[in-house]
């Protein structure tokens, strides 16, 4: 994912959280808000999760699912994922998931 479309620094994940209205289904709870400029996606997981290399790795993944799906998200939108269980992702399942959630928020063109 490019840094263009990545949320950066702390006062946007603020925003999100506070203005942001979220979805959830049996992996993720997905945040989004209304912005001006362009979209931004940000991935919030917490050590409850696991271990560094355990939340890199699904870091990681988020990112090449939301590169699949970016296309379809529309404009002018914040986002932040965060996942529910702390269990390990089978790729497929994050896309389909995401997928769903980006439906269910109404940012899916």
């Amino acid at each position: 994912m490019k840094a263009e479309f990545r949320l950066k620094k702390a006062y946007q994940y603020n925003y999100v959280f506070r203005k942001g209205k979220g979805v959830k289904d049996e992996n993720f709870v997905l945040l989004s808000c209304p912005t001006a400029k362009g979209k931004k996606i940000g991935f919030s997981i917490s050590k409850k999760y696991g271990k560094a290399v355990q939340r890199n790795r699904l870091r990681r993944q988020l990112k090449a699912a939301f590169d699949e799906i970016l296309p379809n998200v529309l404009e002018g939108i914040n986002v932040v994922v965060l996942p529910r269980k702390s269990t390990a992702y089978q790729f497929c399942d994050i896309v389909a998931s995401l997928t769903v959630l980006c439906k269910k928020a109404n940012i899916w063109k």
